[in-house]
């Protein structure tokens, strides 16, 4: 009998070996490959961050736009309910027009009135739509001694609407009832508006259009524009064309000669007769 005795090639006994090492020590990423990755991460990272960012001002566009067509109808629903007369803006300028007979209560541009929902609950607009979200714009910048402060009201109305200030634009009268409001008309006609933080404190706004005061500022928030509502029910985006345009304090003089957003405002407030 013969025996075959099998014998392994030593170039087979060099793979099998190579193949053992491979398995048992997986080879790990080099430095120039993690920084392949890294900087792969970064460019998808710069490509989506823009994107992101703007889908995020755009759903608070949405939203701060449905927070004042909400507030509108409850206005036009309070006018509904008591003969056509507009609910009060009153300041509390006379003992004839308290504040606690107002729309809203209060100033927010400092502790503790600017988290006091009472001020909110107490206006006489929140009998009808009690929800405190639809009085606060998702983009507000309010801040309290640097920090971050969720107040409770980011919006003012028209102080033409039935306030206890006619001096401040005297040629042009207040609109006491619905039928009052026609130059301009109720499609032209502003009602609430997302004020500045640098001037918001009561829920009276106002600029003055015959001596082109910003005596209020609009905000900038909603990519350089404001949220304006109307006496018609509608809300839009105000964008702005002219570079200050929401960023100034009280009592500055519009552009000379020209300013475009003041012109623009003005035409909600107020317009000229010859």
């Amino acid at each position: 009998m013969v025996r075959i005795i099998e014998t392994e090639s030593p170039m087979n006994k060099r793979t099998t070996s190579l193949a053992h090492r491979q398995t048992a020590h997986p080879t790990a990423f080099t430095l120039i490959e993690l920084l392949v990755v890294i900087a792969i991460i970064a460019i998808l990272a710069a490509m989506l961050l823009p994107a992101l960012s703007k889908a995020k001002s755009k759903a608070q566009n949405i939203s701060c736009l449905s927070n004042t067509k909400q507030l509108t109808l409850a206005w036009i629903l309070y006018s509904t309910d008591n003969g056509e007369r507009l609910i009060p803006n009153y300041l509390g300028a006379t003992a004839q027009t308290p504040q606690s007979e107002a729309w809203i209560q209060g100033d927010v541009n400092f502790a503790p009135a600017d988290t006091n929902v009472a001020n909110i609950k107490n206006g006489k607009l929140f009998a009808y739509n009690s929800s405190l979200g639809i009085y606060v714009c998702p983009a507000d910048d309010y801040k309290r001694n640097g920090q971050r402060i969720a107040r409770v009201r980011s919006f003012s109305m028209s102080g033409q609407l039935n306030s206890d200030a006619p001096s401040v634009n005297a040629r042009y009268p207040l609109r006491r009832k619905t039928s009052d409001i026609v130059d301009p008309s109720p499609s032209g006609a502003l009602v609430f508006l997302d004020e500045s933080t640098m001037t918001l404190e009561d829920g009276y706004f106002a600029i003055q259009v015959d001596n082109r005061v910003w005596q209020n500022s609009p905000s900038d928030r909603h990519n350089r524009g404001a949220n304006f509502s109307f006496a018609d029910g509608h809300s839009e985006i105000y964008k702005w064309r002219e570079p200050k345009t929401g960023k100034v304090s009280w009592n500055e003089p519009a552009l000379s000669p020209v300013d475009r957003d003041f012109d623009r405002v003005a035409a909600t407030i107020a317009t000229k007769k010859p």
